[in-house]
């Protein structure tokens, strides 16, 4: 099936059921059934009638909710997407930039803690060549990158941080906080974790932090 041809950055999820009702809550099963299936087979591996059976519904009755398995691949898509970018915050050129900068790292490591198999579809999205997310790249996510990217000019300005291109200041964190949910197996295989969660993600924050901060020379306004 060609999914790259007419995509439509759409809703989180549509707006026709109240929040709490009984409709609301079944759409936020199928999203994250949908999220659990398609970030282990990708979109073409996944079928409606498995993600009905992960939702624990009749196929008959998920598609109620989602008339075809692509509107519901895109919504789960730009969901993850958009929840990442929300974990930034609104950002000011006032701001202290140690602060803004250590809670975004920290807010990036929990959402790989707390939805790895969402950090995954994401990878797997962009591996293919990001065929359903590629209108979003070119238009949310690069506005979004230039409007808080000026705030980081303003702070290089000030002398409160490296000068370093804001785009790859954002591809730095977005890899390393990543990784930890991408690669769970390889880091797993070498430090060998009782429990993955608890031992591996409190450091790696720790570290993440230390190792960004210096190296984007970041230093307080005084």
């Amino acid at each position: 099936m060609n999914i790259h041809s007419t995509y439509t950055v759409p809703s989180e999820a549509s707006s026709r059921f109240k929040a709490g009702s009984i409709g609301e809550k079944n759409q936020q099963k199928v999203l994250e059934a949908a999220l659990t299936v398609f970030s282990r087979k990708g979109f073409s591996g996944a079928r409606i009638d498995e993600i009905a059976k992960e939702a624990g519904m009749s196929k008959t009755n998920m598609l109620y909710y989602f008339k075809t398995k692509k509107e519901l691949y895109q919504v789960v898509i730009v969901r993850v997407l958009r929840r990442w970018l929300g974990s930034l915050g609104d950002l000011h050129s006032h701001d202290q930039p140690i602060d803004v900068i250590t809670e975004y790292i920290a807010n990036k490591m929990q959402l790989s803690q707390e939805y790895p198999e969402a950090s995954r579809l994401i990878a797997m999205e962009i591996i293919a060549g990001a065929p359903v997310i590629g209108t979003f790249l070119q238009t949310e996510l690069n506005a979004w990158v230039k409007q808080k990217g000026q705030v980081f000019l303003q702070w290089q300005n000030e002398g409160l941080m490296a000068p370093i291109d804001p785009a790859h200041v954002f591809f730095m964190i977005w890899a390393l906080t990543q990784t930890y949910a991408d690669f769970e197996s390889q880091i797993s295989a070498v430090i060998k974790p009782n429990d993955y969660d608890r031992e591996i993600y409190p450091p790696a924050t720790r570290y993440a932090i230390e190792v960004l901060v210096r190296g984007l020379d970041l230093k307080p306004r005084l």
